[in-house]
């Protein structure tokens, strides 16, 4: 009876507990599919979203390689069952990602049948807006939701049977004391069914039942450690892309380097977190998160040194156990972990495919170290890092190209302004320089018989007078737009300088202290010196009116190297080996923002009467004229310096004779070819030239002078012609004369020159030529020593 009684309560306990823990499982069992399959659809739905913005970088750049690896790296648990990209328009396919084999669930197949479900197809738009570069199509895995589904069927299963056993091996204990713990048991067991892990059965005083309690509750701890573990991975990995969508947003380096320093701590239980960049062969610390030890770390380390050093050689990520103790570790370091008791060491490199281009290094003082797990979730994230880090350097790099190009254009626009306000100013000059010659050289001639107290005198000598400045404004107007002849030869600028330290001292005043420097081994320039001392002495005017209480002038010479970052930054700037030529005062300084005008001709910011707005204007084309580069450099109340840049011979310096050279006899009976297409400049040069005895043939143009020349018989000793010409240049007319008359000496005159004789206003060696406007004496003059220069060079 006591044995039937047992077997019966053994057996009717034991048919509860299967219905109990079945029920449970069969009431509950669509309930959780029905949620694991909404919790799924999200999942998938947010890690499709967070993908979006990691596959949009690989997109633009067109790398579907890179976003196909992307897709492969999320998916690489096999979350999604299908993977692919579409074209914008959703329909033409651009890859296809999903897994090529799919891992089993192990799952049965009555369970597929008992719980039938069917998972949407998630679609995603990748796009900066306005421009849609793909659509993402995914799918959840089916096997993942089976495994869950099975995983929770084989618990209850498992429990259901251990609750069996326990019952089995404890029916003498239920009938001693009861059914009470029975009843307990069964509860807690549906609780447990029911999915409350945190169920626990109290503990019992009866020997046989504790070993039954310990064993639930062990389980039911194991079992609750698992769903903790479980969740605190799927919280890692939701924060990994959370915080890769956030670094792959354009930001500047250093917000970055925060956000990369603070993304660690929530990613990697870590105690200490440090971020290395790669800069040439060193590694440089660019941020800490620590825990308030004050880890010391060393600035830089050389790439193989040290563990970190090692990563960054090997690019493989390193675990250690107790790091302490490592051979490799830098002793101070060592020391430093031993004693603030760190017992693990993780350290992954950060990788744009195969370069490395910094390390992430964590510490921890946990007895175990660090996990697996651990090492997985730091690689993936120095993965994304490493992206975001390339995403922010080139975004620094097209925002500094996008403001070398601004200021470059604005530079540019302002020297092709010079250059149409030279043009101008270099047309009106020639044809004023043609009236200024008439001008003069008639009130020359009309001064000439008059006497001094004659009453015309006075007006004609204020006609004269007026002229000449006229002259002196035109001839600053040719130098601005860089059409003045200028006789270039082998300077030493140094030497330049000193010659003119005493004139320069007389000009700015004995208040002005004038320092020059000297440079041993300066290279040399070709540049026509009276141009050179004009542009000091315009500079140093400039300086004193600047400084009206006084101060310093300062010449400065150097040999500089333009690079081509230089020329890239400053337009009109060539590349190379040149000299400098600094002129810098201790003046009140030039406004920001009227620098870019200082140059233009007659813009001046003196009181009016006190400057023409020509000076520097005069400067910048000598410069430009000579092939040269000048910057100016300014602050209010600092100052200004000049910096002139001009081409670097290895040249030796040519020393000009400054001797008083005999003024050579005026006039003689030599034949004359004027050639010269301004009517009023050839007959005030034929009267002159008459006036002097020369014999002159007039011709307006090239051809009337070639063919008045064929027609001459007589003698023929000059050609005296005009160089821009209709048609016909000087240049060319005096080549096609050459042969016929082979020792014609040649003379040429202009308002200036641009043309193959003189080229681009440098004159070429051994080419006589007079500067319109002249006086009579001038032409009388250059004529003289023209033909006799001539008539020694044949004789020799």
């Amino acid at each position: 009876m006591k044995s039937s009684l047992r077997a019966l309560l053994l057996g009717i306990s034991s048919v509860a507990i299967v219905v109990v823990t079945l029920g449970g499982l069969a009431v509950n069992l669509r309930d959780r599919s029905n949620a694991a399959q909404v919790r799924l659809s999200e999942q998938t739905e947010r890690l499709a979203t967070a993908a979006g913005p990691l596959l949009l970088d690989s997109l633009v750049v067109g790398d579907l390689a890179r976003a196909e690896q992307t897709l492969r790296n999320l998916n690489a648990d096999s979350v999604w069952s299908l993977v692919t990209l579409y074209e914008a328009d959703g329909r033409r396919l651009i890859f296809d990602a999903s897994p090529e084999n799919l891992r089993r669930s192990g799952a049965p197949r009555w369970v597929k049948h008992l719980v039938p479900v069917t998972l949407a197809e998630h679609r995603v738009s990748i796009s900066a807006p306005p421009v849609v570069y793909g659509i993402l199509a995914v799918t959840p895995s089916m096997q993942s939701l089976e495994s869950e589904l099975w995983a929770e069927i084989r618990t209850m299963i498992a429990v259901t049977g251990v609750l069996l056993v326990t019952l089995l091996g404890l029916t003498h204990v239920i009938l001693l004391v009861g059914l009470r713990p029975l009843r307990a048991l069964a509860e807690s067991a549906a609780r447990l069914g029911s999915g409350d892990l945190t169920t626990r059965m109290p503990e019992t005083r009866l020997s046989e039942m504790a070993p039954t309690v310990r064993a639930f509750n062990s389980m039911a701890a194991s079992l609750e450690q698992a769903l903790h573990d479980a969740r605190t991975r799927e919280g890692r990995l939701e924060s990994l892309v959370e915080i890769s969508g956030d670094l792959s947003r354009m930001q500047e380096v250093d917000s970055l380097l925060g956000r990369i320093a603070e993304a660690c701590g929530r990613l990697v239980d870590t105690d200490w977190a440090g971020f290395r960049l790669v800069d040439g062969d060193e590694l440089v610390v660019a941020g800490t998160l620590d825990d308030g030890t004050r880890m010391p770390v060393r600035p830089r380390i050389k790439i193989g040194e040290s563990l970190s050093g090692r990563v960054a050689s090997t690019g493989k990520a390193m675990m250690l156990r107790d790091p302490a103790n490592h051979p490799d570790l830098d002793p101070e370091h060592a020391a430093s972990i031993r004693r603030l008791g760190y017992r693990g060491l993780l350290t992954v490199p950060a990788k744009i495919g195969d370069r490395v281009v910094g390390v992430l290094s964590f510490l921890t003082t946990r007895e175990q170290g660090f996990s697996a797990e651990d090492m997985a979730i730091a690689t993936a994230f120095a993965s994304h890092a490493a992206i975001a880090l390339e995403n922010s350097r080139l975004l620094l790099e097209s925002r500094r190209a996008y403001d070398e190009l601004a200021e470059t254009q604005g530079q540019l626009e302002q020297a092709q302004k010079m250059d149409a306000i030279g043009r101008l100013a270099g047309g009106v000059a020639h044809d004023f320089n043609n009236l200024l010659t008439v001008i003069l050289g008639r009130t020359d001639i009309l001064l000439h018989p008059l006497k001094p107290e004659d009453p015309m005198r006075r007006g004609i000598e204020l006609i004269q007078r007026t002229a000449v400045r006229a002259a002196d404004l035109t001839r600053q107007l040719l130098a601005f737009s860089r059409k003045q002849v200028l006789e270039p030869v082998v300077l030493d600028l140094s030497a330049v300088t000193t010659d003119m330290k005493d004139m320069l001292g007389r000009l700015i005043g004995e208040d002005i202290a004038l320092l020059t420097t000297p440079t041993p081994g300066l290279g040399r320039v070709k540049a026509d010196r009276g141009q050179v001392e004009q542009v000091v002495m315009n500079l140093a005017v400039n300086a004193r009116d600047a400084m009206p209480q006084g101060g310093r002038l300062i010449l400065e010479t150097a040999n500089v190297d333009l690079d081509d970052e230089y020329v890239r930054r400053h337009v009109g700037a060539r590349p190379g080996p040149h000299v400098m030529l600094a002129v810098s005062d201790t003046g009140t300084g030039i406004p920001r923002e009227i620098q870019a005008q200082i140059f233009e001709p007659f813009f001046t910011t003196k009181e009016q009467g006190k400057g023409t707005g020509l000076g520097l204007a005069t400067v910048y084309g000598i410069v430009k004229q000579s092939g040269g580069y000048i910057e100016v450099d300014s602050e209010l109340g600092q100052g200004t310096t000049f910096r002139i840049y001009l081409p670097r011979l290895e040249a030796a310096a040519v020393t000009v004779d400054r001797s008083v050279r005999p003024a050579a006899a005026a006039g003689g009976t030599e034949t004359i070819l004027l050639v010269e297409d301004e009517e009023g400049v050839r007959e005030l040069a034929r009267d002159i030239l008459r006036a002097s005895g020369y014999t002159v043939l007039e011709a307006r143009n090239g051809a009337e002078a070639l063919l008045l020349c064929e027609r001459h018989q007589g003698p023929l000793d000059m050609l005296l012609t005009d160089v821009v010409m209709p048609r016909m240049s000087g240049r060319e007319l005096a080549e096609r004369l050459a042969p016929l008359r082979p020792e014609l000496s040649v003379l040429y005159m202009s308002g200036y020159t641009d043309d193959a004789v003189i080229r681009h206003g440098v004159l070429a060696a051994g080419t006589a030529f007079l500067q319109k406007p002249f006086t009579p004496a001038a032409l009388v003059l250059r004529v003289r020593e023209t033909l006799d220069l001539t008539a020694a060079t044949n004789a020799a």
